[in-house]
Formats: structure tokens, sequence, C-alpha cells
């Protein structure tokens, strides 16, 4: 839970990746993407679904302040576009809440499309009714203060994962992957490449074929069993 950041009272700016490469990582499912390695970030467990939708992708603005305090969490609005996703590293402090519906409600307003917090959100029963997709480490009722220090759209960490502005970000009901902007489109090949070996998959065990059988599992076992 870090109290500073080397480019702390920072609004910066960003790259957006094309468009069609966010649509294309729309259409898989995070267990693809997360599968193709590379250089896709697997958000880690304990920040998970908390509100409004369980599906999105979009392009990450993002935001790391002092655990606890809104400041820059209150400007953050002025920095969305459409198709944006607030990404915001609060250290994992869970007894004050960072963000609720109504700066919900302005960040959907100018555009968002998710919004993902490394820490405790509030006013869940709010953000349920915006229909925001709201990923969280927690929720409080009270938020903490208002002074900074704070930082927009610089490298941040989210949930073990390092995440820069304009990178694509992609969550549904089995969790949240990070894709970098500069390695997005050959995280694309390789996630097409396990959509197309899963859909292999599939086909040959609709066709009778045992899973094991499919999966070369008899074999994986003969290979690495210890002679006696």
């Amino acid at each position: 839970m870090s109290r500073s950041h080397a480019e702390q009272w920072t609004i910066g700016r960003r790259e957006r990746p094309d468009a069609a490469l966010v649509a294309a990582f729309a259409k898989l499912p995070t267990t693809q993407i997360a599968d193709a390695g590379g250089a896709v970030g697997v958000v880690g467990p304990g920040i998970g679904w908390t509100a409004g939708g369980r599906d999105f992708c979009g392009v990450a603005v993002t935001l790391w302040t002092r655990p606890g305090d809104i400041l820059f969490i209150l400007k953050s609005p002025d920095l969305i576009e459409l198709g944006d996703v607030l990404v915001i590293d609060g250290g994992g402090r869970l007894d004050a809440a960072l963000i609720g519906d109504i700066v919900g409600g302005a960040i959907q307003r100018n555009g968002a499309v998710g919004l993902v917090v490394d820490g405790a959100v509030r006013d869940v029963d709010g953000l349920d009714g915006l229909g925001l997709p709201t990923f969280a480490r927690g929720t409080h009722p009270a938020t903490g203060s208002i002074e900074g220090p704070g930082a927009l759209n610089v490298t941040i960490q989210c949930g073990g994962v390092v995440v820069e502005p304009g990178d694509i970000v992609r969550g549904d009901r089995s969790g949240l992957v990070v894709v970098p902007r500069r390695q997005a489109e050959e995280v694309l090949r390789l996630s097409r490449d396990v959509a197309d070996r899963e859909a292999q998959w599939l086909e040959a065990l609709a066709a009778g074929r045992s899973l094991p059988d499919v999966f070369g599992i008899d074999g994986r076992i003969a290979s690495n069993r210890s002679p006696r």
C-alpha cells in the first residue's frame, strides 16, 4: 500500500489502441485471452465483480491515489472518453471507499464502459442501478480524505498487474485481464489461436472422442510415470 507515486500530481496523456482491436477482444472471453500467454496480465484473486454488468472491454484510463483519498477520483470524469475503463490503484485499502454512484454515473455519462478498483467502492445499489460494470476488491460505506496526492494516466498496478494508460482491459464472469497496448495485435493473434484450438476440441468431443483422448492425457501420464 503505497502512499506516494513517482508521478504524483501528474495528469498524463495516453495513446489509444485501434478501435478494431478493442472490438476484437470484446468478442473473446477472458479465459481464452489469459491462455494466450505472452504479455497478458491476469488480475489476481481478490478483485471481482461487485455491481452492474459483468462483461466489458475498453481502454484504460489509469488512476493512482494515496489509499483512501478521493481528490483525483473527483477529477477523473474529465479524462473519460467513449469506450474507456477507469482503473484505480487504491493500494488495496478496504476501510475507505474511493468511488460510488455519483462519480460512477459521471464517468458513465462521459462514455466509460467499466470500472476496476484495487480498493473499496460504495453505493453498490446505485452502481448496480447504473448498470456500470464494476469490479473491486471490496465495499465500505465511508470514504476517506480529499487532499491528494494522486495521478491520472500514469503507470499503476491493479491486482498485481502493471497497467499503462491506453491498455485494453477485458472483464467477464471469470475475471479480468489486461492487454498491453503495444502488444495487442500479437496477443489477439495468440488468443484467436486458443479459440480455434478449443473449437477443435469441442468438435472432437461432439464426434464421440473421449476427453482424455482429445487432450492426450494417457500419453502424458505414461511419459511421466516413474519406472518401477
